[in-house]
């Protein structure tokens, strides 16, 4: 009678397209392609970011450190998983890049599984972007990022990762701290947001025993999605399919534990999207990824490192 999911959009795509042939309604978790909410559907609803909303926040970022600096990037380069979560993201940059006048220098889709990204690598160093924009999940990320490092990659204004594979605890836990020294990183939820907001501390203290790690961004959305459903399940006050979808339409929710991703509402538009929900960027700062975007999210005291020392100044 309901669905929940899914974590790569590929396979949301896929599976939403057979739910709204059978009536059945989908809340989204993680998903982020445009796509997904964007062919009329009436019975799937996504109450996290787009992915036209991913690009946005990580090039608003670049522009407000280079606004507080005086310095920034005019190039940037992109790199991005071949299925439709990396098109999607890729597109996305190119467009915001050109509304904000960067130059692209670099543009390559690579094939997810790939093991070698020595030519990628020769190709960055040679065309030399000044920021460059990933998205990758976590196998190839942390493939990406051990070559990066060892090859001395030198970004000026840094690596900008959305999601997915540098939101994943296991990439942090394979990888070298100092190949994640400056990284940023476009998260779907305030990664510390146990520091402002205390109530979440209960939350993270039980992902912590019965997971072995923190809250990450995808235990968030599965602990909001779960309050969400239980909100619309009450109001509809039945488990039948057009009741719950009418539930779906008409939710309002601007306060409880449904919103412990950092959002100040859930409502769904009639494409079925959340145009409430927004993320943050991180950097990581003495071994910790630390928002410092939106500014207003910035934890007192933090100071981002811009731009990027070179390797061979660390």
């Amino acid at each position: 009678d309901l669905f929940i999911g899914a974590y790569q959009s590929a396979v949301t795509i896929v599976a939403t397209e057979v739910a709204e042939r059978y009536k059945v309604p989908w809340l989204v978790t993680g998903s982020v392609a445009d796509k997904i909410t964007e062919r009329g559907f009436k019975y799937v609803f996504r109450p996290n970011n787009k992915a036209v909303y991913d690009a946005r926040e990580q090039l608003q970022a670049i522009a407000t450190l280079t606004k507080e600096t005086g310095k920034g990037p005019k190039s940037i380069g992109i790199l991005a998983e071949g299925t439709d979560w990396g098109k999607s993201h890729a597109a996305n940059v190119r467009i915001q890049a050109k509304e904000m006048k960067f130059e692209i220098v670099f543009d390559e889709a690579y094939t997810p599984g790939t093991v070698d990204f020595s030519a990628q690598i020769l190709k960055i160093k040679s065309r030399k972007p000044e920021a460059l924009v990933l998205a990758m999940y976590t196998p190839d990320h942390i493939v990406f990022t051990k070559q990066s490092h060892e090859g001395r990659l030198d970004i000026p204004f840094g690596i900008h990762s959305v999601g997915a594979g540098s939101e994943d605890p296991n990439f942090y836990k394979a990888v070298p701290q100092a190949a994640i020294n400056y990284m940023f990183v476009q998260e779907d939820f305030q990664i510390d947001i146990t520091e402002v907001a205390p109530w979440t501390q209960a939350v993270d203290k039980k992902f912590r025993e019965m997971l072995g790690y923190e809250l990450t961004s995808y235990g968030a959305q599965g602990y909001s999605a779960a309050y969400t459903i239980y909100d619309i399940l009450q109001r509809a006050g039945s488990v039948d399919k057009e009741k719950v979808r009418e539930a779906f339409v008409t939710t309002n929710i601007t306060s409880g534990p449904a919103l412990i991703m950092g959002w100040q509402k859930i409502a769904f538009d009639k494409d079925g999207q959340n145009v409430d929900a927004h993320g943050v960027i991180s950097q990581n700062l003495d071994g910790k990824r630390t928002t410092i975007w939106p500014v207003a999210n910035r934890p007192k005291g933090v100071k981002p490192v811009w731009p990027i020392p070179a390797w061979g100044k660390r």
